[in-house]
């Protein structure tokens, strides 16, 4: 995604007790600008206060420290640096590509490795850094879930929105969500370039319009407010396809543009990071926080939860804090309970979790959960 330097900020979120020994975590997140919404602070946060309000880890408290970084890469790397040299035992960043590989590659001297609870990109996985884990599985298994829904309803005619703004995840999310469509007997009609801030889509629904056939569905994989304005504009121009897409469309104010007209978000689903509808654990541990004083919101500021509680399990199962020692029982562990699923493994996978990928949907302006299954026909021609 295009970077904004920004000035650092100066604001340092702990948890209150800070024992002698305490386990730390760094976090050089954004908590201000455009991708604010899909940090992973204030779970960490508030996952940190229950631990340590039961006594901690093997007697130590948990430690999370917090500075925004933005959407800087700069700046993100020097917040790395300085959680390292204060003693951090796991790290989390920016969540794209472009940044995640260099604060990996300024930790590895450390030991330590990044938790990214919320980073899908395929780019981490090629073997170019080997001290990185992310709570979710990548970008393939979420569009094959979405296609295969797709296909369900019988989707045939899809338009591809893509941009290369976010890497591989607005890129190529597209393209895989095609190619299992086509695979399904589907068509790809049109691929469609936009970019991330568009208030303004009649380019687009201008040829869409061209096209001389029906669309189905149009799959992009952006963020908020851009998909809102993407769902009114199709709907203002009579084009009653179905709005498919990724973990972005995962944000309250997505919910938010049905409160006058629920029936905006009929066609609207979108394959996730986690169960996110009432009733879930996602949203219980939102309710949780909510009584201790501290605001989750939404999934994507839960998944810090997943980090704090990752880095717990293994110094408790391990009996050591080494930055090392911590990464290697991640990695080697059959099971490893979370709080967005059941549970999480690296075992087979090294860097990403395994995991169930749940698509989600909308009835009567409600969030409904569709299914949630790992995919058995993922392309591997990420991999």
């Amino acid at each position: 995604m295009k970077k904004t330097l920004t000035a650092l900020a100066c604001l340092t979120l702990a948890t209150p007790a800070i024992a002698a020994d305490t386990i730390k975590i760094g976090l050089g997140v954004p908590m201000t600008g455009d991708y604010a919404p899909y940090a992973e602070w204030q779970g960490a946060r508030c996952m940190a206060e229950k631990i340590n309000a039961g006594g901690g880890v093997n007697g130590m408290d948990i430690e999370v420290l917090v500075q925004d970084s933005a959407a800087d890469t700069q700046t993100a790397i020097s917040l790395a640096q300085k959680f390292l040299d204060e003693g951090a035992v796991m790290l989390g960043t920016i969540p794209f590509s472009d940044t995640m590989i260099p604060v990996a590659q300024v930790a590895k001297s450390y030991g330590v490795s990044i938790f990214q609870p919320q980073s899908t990109q395929v780019e981490m996985h090629a073997g170019i850094v080997d001290n990185f884990f992310t709570g979710v599985s990548p970008d393939p298994f979420t569009a094959t879930a979405a296609a295969n829904h797709a296909l369900s309803l019988g989707v045939k005619n899809v338009v591809l929105m893509t941009s290369d703004e976010g890497g591989s995840w607005s890129a190529r999310t597209p393209l895989w969500f095609g190619d299992v469509v086509e695979a399904g007997g589907g068509k790809v009609v049109a691929k469609m370039n936009f970019s991330f801030g568009t208030s303004d889509w009649s380019p687009q629904i201008a040829e869409m319009k061209a096209l001389g056939t029906d669309v189905d569905a149009v799959y992009i994989s952006s963020i908020m407010p851009d998909i809102s304005v993407l769902i009114r504009q199709l709907k203002s121009a009579g084009i009653d396809a179905y709005v498919i897409g990724s973990d972005g469309f995962d944000d309250p104010s997505l919910d938010a543009i049905g409160s006058d007209d629920p029936s905006i978000l009929d066609k609207v689903f979108f394959a996730t990071l986690a169960p996110s509808h009432d009733g879930s654990a996602v949203t219980k541990f939102i309710a949780e926080c909510k009584e201790m004083g501290i605001d989750v919101p939404g999934l994507f500021p839960a998944t810090g939860a997943d980090t704090v509680a990752v880095v717990a399990w293994a110094v408790e199962k391990s009996g050591s804090t080494d930055p090392s020692t911590i990464a290697d029982t991640i990695r080697n562990a059959d099971s490893i309970p979370v709080v967005t699923v059941d549970s999480i493994s690296f075992k087979e996978t090294t860097t990403y979790a395994q995991r169930t990928i749940p698509v989600m949907g909308y009835k009567n302006g409600e969030r409904v959960l569709i299914s949630n299954e790992i995919p058995a026909n993922t392309p591997t021609d990420w991999n």
